[in-house]
């Protein structure tokens, strides 16, 4: 493939490509389709079943434009940054005023998503009760089970699988990049299910969390943590709510200075922060984490 030339798009005056790509940084360079590398957001995806690539630079952040080069379809780039960037994402208000002391500290910070739900659920499955390094070196020796690798920046880059890669799959083969039998099961189970078209639409994922929440809790392997973690970090929905996640406890204590708190309290605090549930989730990780700068 070719290397394309570079698109530019504007965007809100307010957006941060590093606030935004914070959980990026957060794999410490383990993930297998995605780096922050010398400020710039690397990503590598399948696209019209082909591999392709983007980087992504804003190299001054006082000027609310974006850069985005790589082997890729260019005429996708925009559709690609309000997919996975959120650039079109309007941060909503939210009462609760520890939160909102954070919106303002990130104001920047938008929802990154992914092209497919089914990323959303490679994500979720294997990130079930492992910490975030530790999930994105297994989504890395998934990854490479499946596809061919990508060098960019001196390191290689795999594509997520595909349901239909997926789906194709051996669950023994799967469960060698370090899942259990359980999860692996699952996740070639949940990819045959999506190519019968029986997983709940995008559309209905932003629009309609708690009947996306419902659907996703049929799938195996699917708790609400699980399908509350599919739609906040596989589509960007607004208002979800992954209850029992270990690092928004953390984060929670840290930011409202109540290290006695409990999951019980953490639930009954969340519902101060509709109809922007992700976003306070997200600006809370990222006071506890950090944006990788």
């Amino acid at each position: 493939m070719s290397v394309q030339p570079i698109t530019t798009i504007v965007v809100p005056g307010e957006f941060s490509l590093r606030e935004t790509c914070g959980p990026v940084a957060w794999g410490g360079g383990r993930w297998p389709n995605l780096d922050w590398i010398d400020g710039c957001l690397v990503w590598v995806g399948l696209e019209g079943g082909r591999t392709a690539s983007r980087i992504v630079q804003q190299p001054d952040p006082a000027k609310p434009l974006i850069f985005v080069s790589g082997q890729r379809r260019s005429e996708g780039d925009h559709r690609w940054a309000e997919q996975v960037l959120g650039i079109a994402a309007e941060a909503p208000e939210i009462g609760d005023p520890v939160v909102a002391d954070l919106a303002g500290r990130f104001p920047g910070m938008r929802p990154t998503g992914s092209p497919a739900l089914y990323d959303g659920v490679i994500g979720a499955i294997v990130g079930q009760s492992i910490s975030v390094k530790a999930a994105a070196v297994t989504e890395r020796r998934l990854a490479a089970l499946l596809n061919e690798p990508v060098e960019l920046f001196g390191r290689p880059f795999w594509p997520l699988p595909s349901a239909a890669q997926m789906a194709g799959a051996d669950p023994a083969l799967v469960r060698t990049s370090g899942v259990t039998q359980r999860r692996a099961d699952a996740l070639v189970a949940i990819a045959k299910l999506a190519g019968d078209g029986a997983l709940p639409s995008l559309d209905l994922c932003r629009a309609e969390p708690e009947e996306a929440t419902r659907q996703l809790m049929a799938l195996p392997l699917v708790g609400r943590w699980t399908a509350e973690s599919i739609l906040l970090w596989g589509v960007a929905s607004p208002d979800c709510y992954p209850t029992g996640d270990v690092a928004l406890l953390r984060a929670a204590r840290l930011a409202y200075g109540r290290p006695e708190m409990t999951m019980r309290d953490l639930d009954a605090l969340s519902g101060s922060w509709c109809p922007g549930r992700s976003w306070a989730a997200r600006w809370l990780w990222l006071n506890l984490l950090g944006t990788g700068a």
